[in-house]
């Protein structure tokens, strides 16, 4: 977890090369259940490091998240499944895909009944606004 957070800064410092090596070689080496609670969360900058280093590469981005969410949801991670699903939504929306990316977030958004105000779920449903 820690050196994820050491990724992201380098990712915002611009130093996505950097961000992406870190972040492919924790992936690489998980293994405890530690490390695999946090496997969601690590395709997620994955993805935002890959498509912002090669913007070409969008589908792999693409895959990326659909990985995140698939490991969120085998963890019934939640919250992490929110994170991952709002950033393919926002990735779809950005390639004229409104109506796929509908479909993604309005049922996981509707599982919150707690935590209107935490900042992943107003990222979701900010995403949500901007699709209609």
């Amino acid at each position: 977890m820690m050196e994820s957070w050491l990724a992201d800064m380098h990712a915002k410092d611009g130093e996505n090369e950097c961000a992406l090596s870190i972040v492919e070689r924790i992936l690489a080496n998980i293994g405890d259940v530690t490390g695999r609670s946090w496997e969601s969360e690590l395709h997620r900058p994955k993805s935002a490091n890959s498509s912002s280093t090669q913007p070409s590469k969008v589908r792999e981005a693409e895959s990326h998240l659909k990985k995140s969410i698939e490991v969120a949801r085998g963890q019934n991670a939640k919250s992490l499944e929110l994170r991952a699903a709002t950033s393919l939504a926002e990735l779809w929306r950005t390639q004229g895909r409104p109506d796929e990316a509908r479909a993604l977030l309005e049922p996981i958004c509707h599982w919150f009944d707690e935590g209107a105000e935490t900042a992943d779920l107003r990222r979701a449903r900010d995403a949500q606004s901007t699709l209609d």
